[in-house]
């Protein structure tokens, strides 16, 4: 039997290019594992970034027209009824008149309480991203724009919930000039007429914000899959399609809902609609974003989905990682990442799949030797103050070769007790995912090297993503009230 093992220049040059030295450092690369490249070369090729899309890069704006940026915003929460000066514990709508001293609600929000936003924290942040990013090819907009429901005194009124889908509507209109910049919104869990609750088909509110949403010239009037069942796909680019899926047929908290495995449920037919979707994208040789708000997993790691529905999903992740360049999804108001992976080294594609979510350590049961992983799904933060306010700007590839591919982000925040204090919301940058995740690019090869690095527990770039989680400055003080 022939060896794994070479010791010939070729090798060399492999080990070389595989670790990412440059040419003068072949003499010194280490003896090759052919049977560790094989499969590392299986794993690249089966995902989205196999090829030039390894290699991804912007080309100038005059070449298409476009900044090879775009930005992701999450959870607006506005709340309309949001009193400064109130109490927390009454969801900053009132004040406590027995404890004065618990009137601690500032200005631009109460930070890691029940609150929602403020209109000021929402007015600030979009004349920031105006001021700054307002150049961004597209936004995506993982929902929930409405107020949560949870207080007993006031309840939230339906006329409440369509006029908070459309102050951020209006807000969009006055931030972006949507000419050049598409606006692609998805349903949050609370942006229905009840909270968490949506029927699996023509549910009442998808004709009410249908009309609100129509001067972002989506077209979905036109989409019968959005007519139905609330989700439709969007071209944002030649060769790139984002596929805005509603969560709320996949999530095992609406009650209208149902499991995938049960024949017609709503959440199956959303996914028998994406695959099909998948697969004239495949046949064409273009590329595509899935976003939803609810994620697979919280940020502990727990399911959110019917059972069915979360193995359906990750399948798709999975099977489709050659047409998948990422997925984006928000909720929880937190920032990690879930890894999709398979055992199957030699057909990754063929499965199986399995997701783990990144927490405060890499999972045991991610064999890095014997196993792909193939995507990454990104989880991202949000602007509702239950942490810090914080969004997102892409840096994708508008190479003709690698289109779409994540190249890098940075994660913009505002310290919100800071905000309170100067009367002013400030936004600068928490990190720089390659620079502060020790990555090149984020194709999922790269994201592979750098948790394979975290997991020996060494690593102060996993310091650092378990502070980012919860979108935490350096000595941020824990807040009580």
């Amino acid at each position: 039997m022939p060896s794994t093992k070479s010791n010939s220049k070729l090798g060399r040059v492999a080990t070389a290019l595989a670790l990412g030295l440059s040419v003068q450092h072949v003499a010194s690369a280490p003896a090759v594992n052919l049977t560790a490249i094989t499969k590392t070369v299986k794993c690249i090729q089966s995902s989205a970034y196999g090829g030039p899309y390894m290699a991804p890069f912007p080309i100038p704006k005059f070449v298409n027209g476009l900044n090879g940026k775009f930005m992701f915003i999450s959870d607006i929460h506005i709340d309309e009824s949001y009193l400064e000066g109130s109490d927390p514990a009454t969801q900053c709508h009132r004040v406590n008149t027995v404890d004065a001293t618990k009137n601690r609600a500032g200005k631009y929000g109460a930070l890691n309480s029940i609150c929602d936003t403020p209109q000021g924290l929402m007015d600030e942040t979009f004349q920031w991203i105006k001021d700054n990013h307002a150049d961004v090819d597209f936004v995506i907009y993982t929902g929930d724009s409405a107020r949560h429901d949870r207080d007993t005194k006031q309840p939230r009124q339906s006329s409440e919930v369509l006029n908070e889908h459309k102050i951020i509507v209006d807000k969009v209109l006055q931030t972006f000039d949507l000419t050049k910049t598409k606006f692609i919104p998805t349903w949050g869990n609370n942006d229905q007429f009840k909270y968490g609750e949506m029927a699996g088909a023509n549910d009442p509110i998808i004709g009410n914000v249908t009309e609100i949403w129509k001067p972002l010239g989506l077209g979905l009037e036109t989409k019968p899959e959005w007519n139905k069942g609330g989700y439709f796909s969007y071209q944002v680019a030649p060769g790139l399609t984002v596929f805005s899926l509603n969560s709320m047929l996949l999530f095992n908290t609406n009650k209208f809902s149902s499991d995938c495995a049960t024949a017609g449920s709503p959440g199956g037919d959303m996914l028998n609609w994406l695959t099909s979707q998948l697969d004239q994208l495949r046949a064409q040789g273009k590329k595509a974003y899935v976003m939803q708000h609810v994620p697979p997993q919280d940020a502990s790691g727990k399911k959110l989905y019917w059972p069915g529905c979360d193995a359906r999903y990750t399948n798709v992740l999975g099977s489709y990682a050659d047409v998948i360049l990422a997925s984006f999804h928000g909720h929880t108001n937190s920032d990690y990442i879930t890894a999709v992976y398979t055992n199957n080294t030699d057909n990754p594609l063929a499965g199986p799949f399995f997701a783990k979510t990144i927490t405060d350590k890499v999972p045991s049961d991610l064999d890095f030797d014997n196993s792909c992983i193939l995507h990454i799904t990104s989880q991202g933060p949000a602007i509702i103050p239950a942490n810090n306010p914080a969004v997102r700007v892409y840096n994708y590839s508008t190479s003709r070769w690698s289109f779409g591919a994540l190249i890098d982000y940075i994660q913009y925040f505002s310290d919100l007790l800071q905000d309170n204090s100067d009367g002013k919301v400030t936004y600068s940058t928490e990190y720089t995912s390659t620079r502060s995740y020790g990555l090149w690019n984020l194709s999922p090869f790269a994201w592979t090297q750098a948790l394979k690095d975290w997991a020996t527990g060494n690593s102060t770039a996993f310091g650092d993503y378990v502070k980012f989680r919860f979108v935490n400055p350096e000595n941020a003080p824990t807040i009580t009230y």
